[in-house]
């Protein structure tokens, strides 16, 4: 065997319908969102409280509105583009979810875990943090 065989061999083509990578990616960009949505209202109450002063806190708080409403947008667009691509195209994930560097992320884009999975035991450590004021 030689060595493009051995690399051909090590790689298993995973083919996934279209509609499905696109709808993955979506849920994906829309947790983002969501994550982003949090932080934002976090950073809200931080500055209501007085942590941050001045106009540049304001504005940087609407940088994230922004962050927050392009994320959203984006995935209402890849969830749209799920809905209309033909059942039938399939596309391989295989090399670009190698190029992802997260673990968790790559195996939901990939369908190997899904969301409820991948969150299982995170952030189990802050459960028990005091909370400070």
């Amino acid at each position: 065997m030689n060595e493009k065989d051995r690399e051909g061999s090590s790689k298993r083509q995973v083919d996934l319908p279209m509609t499905d990578v696109l709808k993955t990616v979506s849920d994906e960009v829309r947790m983002l969102s969501d994550t982003a949505g949090n932080l934002q209202n976090l950073v809200s109450n931080l500055i209501v409280a007085g942590a941050f002063s001045g106009s540049q806190s304001i504005y940087e708080l609407q940088s994230m509105d922004r962050l927050c409403q392009n994320l959203g947008a984006v995935a209402d667009f890849l969830n749209g583009l799920a809905k209309s691509a033909p059942p039938e195209w399939k596309v391989d994930v295989t090399g670009p979810s190698q190029a992802v560097k997260l673990a968790d992320v790559s195996d939901r884009l990939t369908g190997r875990i899904t969301d409820s999975e991948a969150m299982t035991g995170d952030f189990e450590d802050f459960e028990n943090w005091p909370m400070t004021g």
